[in-house]
């Protein structure tokens, strides 16, 4: 923990010594530089995202290197076939998403009460669960991978097949994180997620270079999920006491299920479905530019990623305590506008040097899409952040919200993809529409009166 406080403590003064420094560069007091840094990057949310951002940082350092070695390993045909198959990927985890999601959070309400025998039923019971509906699921992928094959213009059965394997391995890992997530062991769950990037990149790599092609990528990814659920399991031993099993699932309603489940789904089509219709609709030597450019433009959408991990928890341990919220919120606004504006703004200024330190000359003609499409994401990463806030906070009514916006940004790009400005263009479009209802929405979301405060403390 010694470890934890201290390096975010760097980071915090690193990134308060960089503000303020460009504060004063503007002719503005530096005192007022200072204070502002410090209102930002002093408090535990601010230190714990900093701690979260190590891990994510590695990990996405190599994320982005197993992206370049596939680039330059595969043919660029095969490059986007394999995003394709990545991005089904992540649309057909939903359903684990959203079971994650509301452990996630009922780890955090029993953490508020101190009932970590109700968290290790928690444990079993969800892993249980997973267990046997994921070998359902695999069942009925196996049943449908023609169909899937033809509609994705695979050129075998196999690599769906292999991506319905991956799926299955890739469903329990995730649970063990949540859990850890939920009793905010940040310390492990960023060394965690400091490994996933360097093993999948390992397994993957080694693989294609032993020339299994886009099938050794998806047989790489299972033997990373297998190793990841060994590695996130081993820290919460000592967590979950040696008690009699509460059977504690029944717990989680299926309303509350459903709604996350409708949001994790909509929220996941929305990020996700730009890749699959270019796809679709485009050359695959075109698509091939698109796919680039959203692969690293993207960044700009996850790096708030670890600052509504940090946050889901604290927002839900608010809520069980009957609490005041928003003013989490608003700091996490203020974090994602900076660090992601940032990144869209170095997007916009030099697409074709990132491009070409990257994925090399072959992809420049994605610079013109790359330098719009950053842009495009900066609502996307506010989305991100309102989005976990409102499931936090358990209140359903954002799902139907988001489940609209996917509608559109499916309408628009399905029918008037007349170029593939015109698809970053819709992405940005729904998305900003999507932020502006969140806020609003927020008003609705009250903060609790002073006497259930008084009767929380």
């Amino acid at each position: 923990m010694g470890q934890n406080i201290c390096t975010g403590n760097i980071i915090e003064q690193g990134f308060g010594i960089l503000f303020a420094n460009r504060l004063s560069d503007e002719g503005i007091m530096l005192p007022f530089g200072n204070n502002v840094a410090k209102r930002v990057f002093s408090d535990k949310l601010a230190r714990t995202s900093a701690w979260l951002s190590i891990g994510f940082l590695v990990s996405g350092l190599f994320n982005y290197g197993f992206q370049v070695a596939m680039g330059r390993l595969l043919l660029p045909t095969e490059f986007g076939f394999l995003n394709v198959l990545l991005g089904v990927f992540v649309v057909l985890s939903v359903p684990v998403g959203t079971l994650l999601m509301v452990v996630a959070r009922q780890t955090a309400e029993y953490r508020a009460n101190n009932d970590l025998a109700k968290v290790r039923g928690l444990f079993i019971s969800t892993n249980r669960f997973v267990l046997k509906y994921g070998l359902i699921g695999f069942v009925l992928f196996v049943l449908a991978s023609g169909y899937i094959a033809q509609y994705l213009r695979a050129p075998s059965v196999a690599p769906v097949f292999l991506l319905g394997l991956g799926l299955l391995a890739a469903i329990a890992t995730p649970v063990n994180t949540a859990i850890l997530q939920g009793l905010q062991d940040f310390k492990w769950l960023g060394f965690i997620q400091g490994l996933t990037g360097p093993i999948r990149f390992f397994f993957c790599v080694l693989m294609v270079v032993m020339g299994f092609g886009v099938n050794g990528v998806l047989f790489g990814l299972l033997a990373g999920s297998i190793s990841l659920w060994i590695l996130a399991y081993l820290p919460l031993r000592r967590h979950l006491p040696s008690m009699p099993d509460a059977t504690v699932f029944g717990a989680i309603s299926f309303r509350q299920c459903f709604a996350v489940f409708l949001a994790n789904f909509a929220f996941t089509v929305i990020t996700q479905l730009d890749i699959i219709l270019v796809n679709r609709h485009f050359p695959a030597n075109v698509s091939s530019m698109y796919i680039a450019a959203a692969v690293l433009g993207r960044t700009v959408m996850y790096i708030p990623g670890t600052i509504a991990l940090a946050m889901f928890p604290m927002i839900s341990e608010k809520q069980a305590q009957n609490s005041d919220s928003r003013p989490l919120l608003h700091k996490a606004v203020m974090l994602t506008l900076l660090l992601s504006g940032s990144s869209a703004l170095l997007f916009f200024l030099a697409p074709e040097w990132i491009l070409a330190t990257f994925f090399g000359a072959r992809y420049l003609g994605a610079a013109v899409i790359l330098k719009y499409y950053g842009l495009a994401m900066l609502p996307m990463a506010l989305l991100l952040v309102l989005f976990n806030y409102m499931m936090a906070c358990g209140k359903p009514g954002f799902s139907y919200f988001l489940l609209l916006g996917a509608m559109l940004e499916l309408f628009l790009i399905n029918f008037y993809h007349y170029s593939l400005l015109w698809v970053v263009f819709f992405i940005a479009l729904s998305s900003f529409v999507l932020v502006v209802v969140g806020f609003l929405q927020i008003q609705f979301v009250r903060a609790p009166s002073g006497d259930q405060v008084k009767a929380s403390a």
